[in-house]
């Protein structure tokens, strides 16, 4: 009955559009809609028009439904609308290294389930082998055209060389020796500068690249012969993006995970990653949640470093004029230590260019003289 239903309705709807659209229109319309074999899923062919919402197909006409459409609370969406839940289990679609098989798939879901895993060979010795070849055919052709040249300049021909025109006036040499070359040329430009993008790519961290060989070697994904690339550091290229404290969130998280695994990986593991590990023996770390992490540590620190040489240098504070020599040295000698501390915590744990190093570490001296320079003015004026 439903399918008789349809039929029905799709007759009368194409009886309306005949009486009301030219041929050649309604059969362009027809064949944009619908495939070969009649049907596109996202045109669809059967309309149901008694299930079709009225409120919904047509606006409001009284003032009575434009208000209660601008007074709806946000919150009250229609029921076809999907309700995300939170819960990665019932939201995603996630598969696990498990569901896939012991091989290639296996390695590839293992690297496709961290960023930090996409470790892949550079090829630099294959890349400059054939810049070398490229390099002498480009010699070799620069060497013809020197040769042609003179040879061009001996014969008297020498209007050949002040004037292309003349040259290239039917069979030339030149021309087609010169065509030859920027042919060449092209092709090792484009090898040249895909190189340079391809050596810029960083190396990957040994951390990373263990982690990689390990799984592939207990898994046994691989044969021996197949994985032994991952060990050639030297020509391995990490694609993802380098993180800002790389090294320092490795240290992190193997400290963290000696104090307690379970611990660690409850508070910094979503639950999307740990339905990507299953059952395999590999700890995921959500990056979002371990930048807080070391932001929080980190303002910890710079704290420290500034609080704790203004106590230093309030308790090494001259209480009169006969120790200023004896206790002003070891003032000075404070704040050039925690200024080197200062200087080297910004080259490590950030991405500081050197002026802006350079910058910071004067600004903190600063502010440290100017607390000492308070300290003597209070004892002059005591005096």
């Amino acid at each position: 009955m439903a399918a008789a239903k349809g039929e029905g309705a799709t007759n009368e709807h194409a009886q309306n559009h005949t009486n009301t659209t030219p041929l050649g229109d309604h059969n362009e319309e027809q064949s944009d809609r619908h495939g070969s074999d009649g049907e596109n899923p996202f045109y669809p062919s059967i309309v149901d028009e008694e299930s079709v919402d009225s409120s919904v197909s047509e606006p409001p006409n009284t003032l009575r439904d434009r208000l209660s459409r601008l007074l709806r609370w946000p919150w009250k969406t229609p029921k076809s609308v999907y309700q995300f839940t939170g819960d990665a289990e019932k939201d995603q679609l996630i598969k696990s290294l498990d569901q896939y098989t012991v091989g290639y798939p296996k390695v590839a879901a293992f690297e496709n389930a961290d960023p930090s895993f996409l470790i892949y060979r550079k090829f630099g010795w294959l890349h400059n082998r054939l810049l070398l070849y490229l390099q002498d055919e480009l010699a070799e052709l620069e060497y013809k055209l020197d040769k042609l040249d003179k040879a061009t300049f001996s014969d008297d021909e020498d209007i050949k060389l002040s004037s292309r025109r003349d040259d290239w006036i039917g069979p030339s040499k030149r021309r087609d020796l010169v065509r030859q070359i920027a042919q060449k040329l092209e092709e090792y430009d484009e090898h040249l500068l895909r190189y340079q993008k391809v050596q810029a790519i960083r190396r990957p961290t040994i951390r990373n690249q263990a982690s990689l060989y390990n799984f592939v070697q207990n898994t046994e994904s691989l044969i021996e012969p197949e994985y032994r690339w991952i060990r050639q550091g030297m020509d391995l290229a990490a694609v993802a993006r380098e993180e800002e404290h790389g090294w320092f969130n490795g240290f992190l998280e193997d400290n963290l995970n000696r104090i307690s695994r379970k611990a660690t990986q409850f508070v910094f593991r979503t639950k999307e990653q740990k339905i990507v590990t299953g059952h395999e023996n590999v700890s995921l770390f959500d990056p979002h949640r371990l930048d807080i992490f070391l932001r929080v540590v980190l303002t910890i620190l710079a704290a420290i470093l500034l609080l704790i040489p203004v106590l230093i240098l309030f308790k090494l504070q001259p209480a009169s004029a006969d120790e200023v020599r004896r206790k002003g040295k070891y003032q000075v000698l404070t704040i050039f230590v925690f200024t080197m501390i200062f200087s080297a915590s910004c080259s490590v744990f950030t991405k500081a260019r050197r002026q802006e190093v350079f910058t910071a570490t004067a600004a903190y001296c600063a502010v440290l003289v100017v607390f000492l320079g308070n300290t003597l003015n209070d004892l002059g004026g005591r005096r």
